[in-house]
């Protein structure tokens, strides 16, 4: 029940405080129809309450019987000849939200069928020639990692995986159980040799140590490696394949950064370890991921430079009807939006292609209303939706009130910039990275999920600063607490760590 007794009660504006400077073209900064979240900070008389938008302190008439500290959700009714806000009984955005934000955890499924679309789409010649192109433009940025996929980029997640579970062999205690762990490399090496990255030969050789590391793992499923000196070395004798020693640190050639660092934290503690014998598995699993990163380099799609990617984000059509509205129709065709609405308008609307180009669509219009809704927050957001991210976006503070000095200096190079990254990454887990940037430089706060993996980030700091070369690193700090992106995202809109969001249509 309404305790208002009104279904919808107005306030009406009469006084709006200054932001950001006195022009008079910033005392309304509302728009028709616009949706705004309010805070109740005060009650002046009858009738009369302050009420606290986005941090602009409103005060305003209604006869609604509001509360200080009630949060209310309002949109801008009218204009002219007052500003008028009705409360609503719940903001619309935020259920639209709650109903597909569930699609933020799919991407790394979603947009790489971009690819499948891009091909389908050379057989529809009734298709305009801007839509097939931006198709295409998409399929060439977006690295296929769907499961059963032999891309150089899952190449190098597997290297990953194997080399953690070096790590973990290692250093494991006397007596512990290793076998799963053994079992695992087994299973990823496998999984190795069905990558068509790797020469013919060395994915047979990928299947050979495969075969060694599972029979390992059944032979002696709980002893750690002191144990196992002639089990080793009679699987390795057993096998058909030439096993490569081990070959000096100098030789960990090129290819994927994170890859040659693991390697070189990996190497010397084998080195040094004088109880396992110089055949053992081990050993001879180093030795192969050694080589294998001399045969292959990130494919091209994941080596876009500052321009490309400004690219790939720009034509999302996340402002498609902005770019409709504005006259501005040659950029709104080549926008993916525009293309895949043309797309699923010329595929049968029961076939896979067609439900693949509606997810996209609906993947991109939950871009649009997280804009929508975080504008309220004086946030911006902008998505990352690339395949290789599980989940991914960049918030920036678009509240530049409280940056800098008080004084207006009239430079705008004074104020400070905050930005947010939201990640989440196969291995590394959820990731937020705090980036503040001033005239003296960038500060730089990293928060993984666990203690573990904020002292493996910790272990770059130096390379940081050779990475920086527009703006000096001030500082850099590594912590524990990210979330998960979609969950982080709830919470700003729900205002609480709740959980829930209203999801009624």
């Amino acid at each position: 029940m309404d305790p208002t007794g009104i279904t919808n009660p107005i306030l009406r504006i009469q006084s709006l405080s200054a932001y950001q400077g006195s022009s008079r073209q910033q005392q309304a900064p509302f728009t028709q129809g616009q949706m705004l979240q309010g805070l109740v900070s005060a009650k002046n008389g009858t009738n009369q309450f302050t009420i606290d938008i986005g941090g602009r302190q409103v005060q305003a008439e209604s006869t609604a019987q509001l509360q200080v500290g009630q949060t209310l959700h309002l949109q801008v009714a009218a204009l002219t000849p007052q500003v008028e806000l009705q409360i609503v009984r719940s903001n619309p955005i935020n259920s639209m939200i709650g109903n597909a934000i569930h699609l933020i955890g799919q991407q790394t499924a979603t947009f790489p069928a971009l690819t499948n679309l891009a091909e389908t789409s050379e057989q529809l010649p009734q298709l305009s020639t801007d839509t097939k192109a931006t198709l295409q433009f998409y399929a060439g940025t977006v690295t296929d990692r769907l499961p059963g996929t032999t891309s150089a980029a899952l190449q190098n997640q597997v290297t990953v995986q194997l080399i953690n579970r070096a790590f973990e062999i290692l250093a494991a205690q006397p007596n512990s159980k290793v076998g799963p762990t053994y079992a695992a490399i087994g299973d990823l090496l496998q999984q190795l040799s069905q990558t068509s990255t790797l020469s013919t030969t060395t994915a047979e050789h990928a299947g050979n140590l495969a075969t060694i590391f599972s029979q390992l793992a059944s032979l002696q499923p709980s002893t750690n490696v002191p144990g196992q000196r002639e089990t080793a070395a009679a699987l390795l004798a057993g096998t058909n394949s030439e096993v490569a020693l081990m070959p000096p640190i100098n030789t960990v050639g090129s290819g994927d950064q994170l890859i040659q660092n693991l390697l070189s934290q990996l190497t010397p503690l084998l080195q040094e370890n004088t109880v396992l014998p110089a055949d053992h598995p081990l050993r001879q699993l180093l030795a192969f991921l050694v080589s294998t990163q001399s045969e292959t380099a990130l494919p091209q799609s994941l080596q876009m430079d500052g321009t490309k990617l400004q690219e790939f984000i720009d034509r999302l059509g996340v402002n498609m009807e902005q770019l409709l509205a504005g006259n501005n129709r040659e950029k709104a065709v080549q926008t993916l939006k525009y293309a895949l609405l043309e797309f699923s308008q010329q595929v049968p609307s029961s076939g896979g292609d067609h439900d693949q180009a509606e997810q996209l669509v609906k993947s991109i219009e939950l871009y649009q209303l997280l804009q929508i809704r975080l504008a309220s927050e004086s946030l911006f957001f902008l998505p990352l939706p690339f395949s290789f991210l599980e989940q991914g976006y960049l918030l920036v503070n678009t509240d530049h009130s409280k940056n800098g000095s008080e004084e207006n200096t009239g430079s705008s190079e004074q104020a400070v910039q905050h930005f947010e990254l939201h990640l989440q990454l196969e291995g590394l887990g959820n990731l937020q990275i705090d980036l503040h940037q001033s005239d003296g430089g960038i500060t730089l706060k990293f928060m993984a999920e666990d203690t573990e993996r904020a002292k493996y980030l910790a272990g770059f700091r130096e390379e940081l600063g050779q990475w920086l070369t527009a703006v000096d690193l001030e500082s850099a700090q590594f912590l524990v607490g990210a979330k998960e992106p979609a969950k982080s995202l709830l919470e700003k809109i729900v205002h609480g760590a709740t959980g829930m969001v209203d999801t009624q249509a």
